[in-house]
């Protein structure tokens, strides 16, 4: 059986997808990059994407959040005139900017919850009603104990 050939990949091809990530790490839409670099498709530029990143040795996860920080830096910075200035919306950007970046770098204090499970057996469930009858006063073991028709309470009053 003969051996595979390598696929050989044009660099004109890698150089686009290149600028297919680029585009997209701006926050370009795919329809918008297919239009941009003369794709006839968004599903075009998609796939250009899929296969670069496929193609690359992806990058560690310090690296990205580096980005990630830097594009929480350039938003700061932006709404940072109207923070001064004492405008609400530019303070709720910048609140928002502020819980990403904490959540990014892990900032916020994990939240502690205590949860308590009981689990009854089916057969046991009997026997904890009666248990839990028993801490009750004689007159509430009554009303448990008294089926409902005697009890008056599935009859409607005139």
């Amino acid at each position: 059986m003969a051996k595979a050939r390598p696929s050989r990949i044009k660099p004109e091809t890698i150089e686009r997808e290149a600028e297919v990530l680029r585009l997209r790490r701006r926050g370009l839409t795919f329809d918008l990059i297919a239009q941009e670099l003369g794709y006839s498709h968004a599903s075009g530029a998609h796939k250009a994407y899929v296969n670069a990143n496929l193609r690359i040795i992806r990058s560690d996860v310090d690296e990205i959040r580096a980005v990630e920080m830097d594009r929480l830096d350039i938003a700061q910075a932006a709404v940072w005139n109207g923070v001064l200035r004492g405008e609400v919306p530019s303070v709720m950007a910048l609140i928002k900017v502020m819980e990403r970046r904490a959540k990014l770098l892990g900032l916020d204090m994990p939240t502690l919850a205590k949860i308590e499970v009981t689990h009854y057996e089916s057969d046991t469930i009997d026997e904890e009603v009666k248990r839990l009858a028993t801490l009750l006063d004689g007159s509430a073991q009554k009303a448990l104990d008294t089926p409902i028709s005697e009890t008056g309470a599935d009859t409607q009053s005139d």
